[in-house]
């Protein structure tokens, strides 16, 4: 697979929205910097990342309009945390995919198994773990495109406007999902229409109050519209009676690390541009570009760097997340009784 834009329309560069807060819907914003699709590469569009200055949660404004954004997410994005070009089987899926889906299960502990939908099931991994631990799961898949091997119980299409048994589930969880939506709010209230009372919503966002977020925009532009905060998070599962009883940043579902920060930096300094530094940092074919060479050509110099810079921000890695402050954002939220 090449590292260069895919075919696409010739007017989807101009198809641009700017928008208000998805969240809270004011229109008081500040703008904060340009990004690009560094990671897929499927155009060279810059796209606009600002703050919302009455709730503090990030969006992408101007973003592709809604009925492009199914062009952005590439076949080989659906394949991208496997690292693997080709479509594996299913036992080497969950291989890969094992330690991860034991720390999505963990945030279900102590729950007694009963009706679980996912929402943005992918190839249905998670859905396949928890049915092995007595759930009843089942999915919901925005993308009908989305391969699904081991043919679990996945619906598809519009879950705003899919028919589901009135508050029948005792768990809705989105993992990395809802920074996708065009909608976040309308999701939110839909999840607490569908959850029984008392029943758990769980899900995973970035946190745009990380240094990751904020500096290194590691966010996955521009398939990440909106850009999440602890405040903005609890504000709106508070407005659809659901109480956030837990919430915690870390790196054991996904990672999001501050290692590449210093040599980002040094590369600015000696010469980089911002988008030639971040198009070689965030695109997925070839990390050696980024972490062992200098402009394409291999350096031993870059490479000791990327070693020291791994070495020195561990620890500082741990110590946000232990506070809250990391990059990946995981939270259960409850379902108040009537």
């Amino acid at each position: 697979m090449e590292n260069k834009p895919v075919s696409v329309p010739p007017d989807r560069n101009a198809n641009l929205v700017k928008i208000p807060c998805p969240v809270c819907g004011s229109n008081r914003s500040r703008f904060l910097f340009t990004v690009k699709d560094y990671a897929f590469r499927v155009t060279d569009a810059p796209f606009g990342v600002r703050r919302c200055t009455s709730c503090g949660c990030g969006y992408l404004s101007p973003r592709p309009a809604e009925v492009d954004i199914a062009n952005y997410y590439t076949g080989e994005y659906y394949w991208s945390y496997e690292r693997a070009a080709e479509k594996l089987d299913w036992d080497m899926i969950i291989a890969k995919r094992r330690i991860q889906l034991e720390a999505k299960s963990r945030w279900l502990e102590g729950m007694k198994p009963g009706r679980l939908l996912d929402v943005g099931a992918q190839k249905g991994e998670f859905i396949w773990w928890m049915r092995e631990k007595g759930w009843e799961a089942s999915g919901l898949e925005l993308d009908s495109t989305v391969p699904n091997p081991a043919n679990m119980p996945i619906r598809y299409g519009d879950f705003l406007n899919m028919k589901f048994d009135s508050a029948g589930f005792d768990c809705i969880t989105m993992w990395a999902v809802l920074e996708h939506v065009y909608a976040p709010s309308k999701f939110i209230r839909r999840i607490a229409q569908l959850l029984r009372p008392g029943g758990r919503f769980i899900a995973l966002v970035t946190n745009f109050n990380s240094i990751q977020g904020r500096f290194f925009r590691l966010d996955d532009y521009p398939r990440h519209l909106t850009l999440f905060t602890k405040h903005s998070v609890q504000d709106l599962c508070r407005r659809y009676g659901l109480n956030v009883i837990r919430m915690r940043t870390g790196q054991d579902i996904f990672g999001g690390v501050l290692n590449g920060g210093m040599l980002c930096g040094l590369k600015r300094l000696f010469g980089y541009s911002a988008d030639e530094a971040f198009s070689e940092w965030r695109q997925l074919l070839e990390p050696d570009l980024f972490f062992c060479c200098w402009r394409g050509r291999p350096s031993a110099l870059v490479r000791n760097i990327s070693r020291f810079d791994r070495l020195i921000t561990l620890p500082f890695e741990k110590m946000l997340d232990r506070f809250g402050l990391g990059f990946i954002m995981t939270f259960s939220a409850e379902k108040q009784s009537l």
